[in-house]
């Protein structure tokens, strides 16, 4: 089948078309901007993060398209090149001119995302330019998109056409259709829902119970048929591939009718998304706005429920954040495992995830807190307090005592005055000491995350958490514990975050605690294991205060399915973790806490004595602070039991 001219010209104006868009719209769009718009150097960095993005994946579509374009010219003009590519001009200039499309989307998309420079501090109303602007802006990328998602329904049924012939360019049409509905869809419900509403700022892309009846209806088919499209292409890659790896080329009737079937239903669906998609942004109502003035007590009933529910996800997305994170491992392994055809295909599979995940390991994270995520914290302490009282019903802070508001500045004030003048570096060094340990102490990580324990002690530098080290060794698990700035609990890690950070949180009692552990509401014995003291000795050394923090509710909500006290303390010894360990609360069985209240009571901070000559600790003096800490442990216990909800409950030192 000959190519005529005609199909190479008109690729190349595709594949042109981009830079024309990038430099000329762009320059006629954003040319009276504060931040101007340049088109060989374009402030890539200052245009906001949605046009980097847009901007990034444009350019590599760019880079596609331009090489398919190179590959097939060169197979017209050069028997050797004809010679060493499988796939015809004609394929190639398919492939490239679908690249450009997408290309062409995303660039437009950038531009109508691109920060034009510093926003008035006043709001005034919009003028006809931006109003129009806004208008065409929607309307372009509806039509881009529609366009986009139509030429993705012709390369599934382009692509069936090349089933016996080439089932590699099969392979790459169905991805390019994949990615023509992955983006049109998107692009449609979050750019072109954005510039329409742009005005009024009512739109959101996730806004779940909002907008109205028959635009929950348009968007609920068109992300159905989304996923219908995205499912479709996946089978029929699935089907080419498998016949890519039995060297046949799947020319039965039956599996010939399948990829027909799949490919109509595959094409139909992500254009009709697109078209559900595109219908439904007129069809937005936005709370509050123009005629829903008498059903106003309606919509905040609704948007009330909607809030309700995402609390609802939010909540169970940071318990099982907290307390599963493991599972999803083991979830992993058990798909690899049921997945794979093959033993061999399966060691494959984990060789692959493991050497992809190793990376992860260089720099000891565990240690240095080099994998510290400062966003994933801030995201903790805006929501984890939320989902603590939708769980436990209660989670409250409780300082206890008066010498926390040292003339209410901070605790440096004091050991200032203490110690004859001396630095206050030192002075604001804390070490909490969390009790108890339980079967899984994971508050230790995130109490003091908590808006309540920010302002009840707002000169305390945010602590660093130590943990076991079994905790960085386990994947998913250990990227949790590191994204929220825990470290592991050897003594080189401790005064090195005590130095670093100031203040740090700790379990005593350890391993040795967590197997004497009973747990469960009928357990009414918390057993402290007393006979760590490395903590007393770096406080001393340090000249940290140290402040006891006991937590009532948490060790009593999860209990250990496999009671068997001598073989975790053998397992425990040799290993450094106790097994056979599962952990459970809720209804018996499954791995959230059970629902009681949860109170952190916060102890005075104890002052301790000064280092011998040498700089380190006298023993007479760990074991005089040692007493009086656990005392101090005692005292809240006591004091706090009762108003925790705990009344039943006594406490046991165990000091061997």
């Amino acid at each position: 089948m000959s190519m005529s001219s005609a199909e190479v010209v008109a690729a190349f104006v595709a594949v042109t078309s981009v830079p024309l868009t990038h430099g000329v719209a762009g320059h006629l769009l954003h040319k009276d901007a504060t931040n101007p718009w340049r088109f060989w150097s374009p402030p890539f960095l200052t245009g906001g993060p949605r046009f980097m993005t847009f901007q990034g994946f444009s350019w590599s579509f760019f880079a596609i398209s331009s090489l398919c374009l190179v590959l097939a010219i060169g197979q017209l003009y050069s028997k050797m090149a004809k010679a060493a590519f499988v796939s015809s001009p004609r394929q190639l200039l398919t492939a490239s001119g679908c690249s450009a499309l997408i290309s062409e989307v995303l660039m437009i998309s950038s531009l109508f995302t691109y920060h034009r420079g510093r926003r008035l501090r006043h709001r005034r109303a919009p003028s006809t330019g931006t109003q129009n602007l806004t208008e065409a802006g929607t309307k372009v990328t509806v039509a881009m998109c529609c366009a986009l998602a139509l030429a993705g329904a012709a390369l599934l049924l382009v692509a069936h056409h090349f089933h016996a012939a080439d089932p590699f360019a099969r392979l790459a049409f169905v991805s390019l259709a994949l990615v023509c509905f992955s983006v049109a869809a998107p692009v449609t419900h979050g750019l072109g829902g954005r510039l329409k509403w742009a005005l009024s700022g009512s739109w959101t892309f996730y806004q779940p119970g909002r907008g109205g009846l028959r635009f929950i209806l348009c968007q609920a088919f068109g992300w159905a048929s989304f996923a219908v499209s995205v499912a479709g292409c996946a089978v029929l890659a699935a089907i080419v591939l498998r016949a890519v790896m039995k060297g046949g080329l799947g020319e039965g009737a039956e599996e010939m009718r399948a990829v027909a079937v799949v490919s109509w239903v595959a094409g139909g669906a992500g254009f009709l998304a697109q078209v559900f998609l595109a219908v439904s942004l007129p069809l937005f109502r936005p709370s509050g706005g123009i005629g829903e003035t008498a059903s106003a007590p309606a919509c905040t009933s609704k948007v009330s429920q909607a809030s309700d529910m995402r609390g609802f996800l939010q909540m169970m997305l940071v318990m099982h954040v907290i307390h599963a994170p493991h599972l999803l491992l083991l979830a992993l392994i058990a798909t690899v495992l049921a997945a794979a055809p093959t033993a061999a295909w399966g060691a494959t599979v984990f060789a692959v995830l493991a050497a992809a995940y190793s990376p992860t390991f260089f720099g000891a994270p565990g240690s240095t807190g080099m994998r510290s995520w400062t966003a994933f914290q801030a995201w903790a302490t805006r929501v984890v307090e939320d989902a603590a009282r939708r769980w436990h019903g209660e989670c409250r802070v409780v300082r206890h005592g008066e010498a926390w508001q040292f003339r209410g500045v901070d605790i440096g004030v004091d050991l200032e005055e203490e110690d004859g003048g001396k630095e206050t570096g030192d002075a604001r060094r804390v070490i909490f000491g969390y009790h108890p340990h339980g079967l899984y102490p994971a508050a230790a990580c995130w109490f003091h995350f908590l808006p309540q324990f920010n302002l009840l002690f707002p000169s305390v530098p945010p602590p660093v958490t130590l943990g076991a080290s079994v905790i960085f060794r386990v994947p998913i698990l250990r990227d949790v514990a590191m994204w929220a700035g825990a470290r592991n609990v050897s003594r080189s890690t401790f005064l090195k975050s005590l130095d670093e950070r100031g203040a740090v949180v700790l379990c005593p009692g350890g391993q040795a605690e967590l197997v004497e552990h009973v747990g469960g509401q009928a357990d009414n014995t918390v057993t402290l294991c007393t006979r760590h003291k490395g903590f007393i000795k770096i406080a001393i050394e340090k000249r940290a205060h140290l402040v006891p923090v006991f937590c009532f509710g948490e060790s009593q909500a999860l209990t250990n399915l496999w009671k068997w006290k001598a073989a975790q303390r053998w397992t425990t010894k040799r290993l450094g973790f106790p097994m056979p360990f599962l952990a459970v609360g809720f209804k018996g069985i499954l791995p959230l806490p059970v629902p009681l209240p949860l109170s952190f009571i916060v102890g005075e901070p104890l002052a301790v004595p000064a280092p011998g000559p040498e700089g380190f600790a006298l023993e007479a003096d760990v074991n005089r602070v040692h007493q009086q800490y656990y005392a101090r442990v005692e005292e809240l216990f006591e004091r706090y039991k009762a108003s925790s909800g705990f009344a039943n409950l006594t406490l046991a030192l165990k000091h061997d």
